[in-house]
């Protein structure tokens, strides 16, 4: 992980304090996806295993390799200290709804800082 990178990732989603803070020098990075089952796709796969006489692995080759989940939201990455990865009991759903606050606040800090740009060339025009 280079610098810039690391800098992203230097405060805990959880706790708010900057890693390393408790002594030790690691941290988690944490990727959460929600999907739902297909339970169409898991029947449909499941009678070809049928038809074909139990076989799981010649249903998978002959079937039509569909996807078996649906995504539920756009995939979230997170920052956790060591303190909190370890010590702390903390609800999935609860996180993933930390990182997307995160990322919103991020994306309005880069527009706010992009609509400033452009007032400040409009005026030096």
């Amino acid at each position: 992980m280079r610098e810039l990178e690391l800098r992203e990732h230097a405060t805990c989603l959880v706790c708010g304090k900057r890693i390393g803070t408790s002594g030790l020098q690691m941290f988690w990075i944490v990727r959460i996806e929600r999907h739902g089952v297909k339970l169409d796709a898991i029947q449909r796969q499941d009678h070809l295993a049928g038809f074909l006489g139990g076989h799981a692995g010649l249903a998978r080759v002959m079937g039509p390799d569909e996807d078996m989940t649906n995504p539920l939201m756009d995939p979230v990455e997170l920052t956790v200290c060591e303190t909190c990865g370890t010590g702390r009991q903390v609800c999935v759903a609860e996180l993933a709804e930390y990182a997307t606050f995160a990322r919103e606040a991020r994306e309005k800090a880069i527009q706010s800082g992009e609509k400033a740009e452009g007032k400040s060339e409009a005026e030096g025009a």
